[in-house]
């Protein structure tokens, strides 16, 4: 994979806008329904995903800690969770994509491998720090699939688009 040398200035605060977004459409959807589920929204997972054809991978990196870090202070006031797994998801897409070539189909189906693992390393994280009881079937059943069918909704909505954006289909 060639070197990337681009440094967006408007991704942090696109990232930033996106994880704002990404709680109010969770607490909407929550909201919305009387049934005990968690609608994790993940657009900060979808644009870093994205952001990985273009950016530089450190740029990127150091984009995805602080993110991580502004989301686990505004949304669970614990610091560890985000901040460990955005950096680490956004290495494993580099990784990926050297290897992968990306298509309509390859990343929607990235982008539920990626969703899949920052729930289940949430539910882990939180586990270890003590901030939740919950099992591994309730885990799957009122917080996993609830978060890939929105998330299922937004790659689908927004592949085509942000690959043309990104440039995603020119040959390197």
């Amino acid at each position: 994979m060639e070197q990337k040398s681009y440094y967006p200035y408007y991704l942090p605060v696109l990232l930033f806008v996106a994880m704002l977004v990404d709680g109010h459409v969770s607490s909407a959807m929550m909201g919305m329904l009387s049934i005990p589920m968690t609608f994790t929204s993940h657009l900060v997972l979808l644009i870093l995903m994205f952001s990985t054809f273009k950016v530089n991978q450190t740029y990127l990196m150091i984009c995805a800690t602080v993110i991580g870090l502004l989301y686990d202070s505004y949304f669970y006031n614990v610091l560890g969770i985000n901040l460990i797994l955005l950096p680490i998801l956004v290495f494993f897409m580099y990784r990926l994509f050297e290897y992968v070539e990306p298509n309509t189909l390859t990343l929607i189906l990235s982008f539920i491998v990626f969703v899949t693992l920052m729930s289940i390393g949430r539910a882990v994280l939180l586990s270890i720090f003590k901030l939740t009881n919950a099992n591994f079937l309730d885990f799957f059943t009122r917080n996993l699939a609830p978060s890939l069918l929105i998330n299922v909704l937004y790659i689908c909505l927004l592949v085509i688009p942000l690959s043309k954006v990104y440039g995603v289909y020119k040959k390197k």
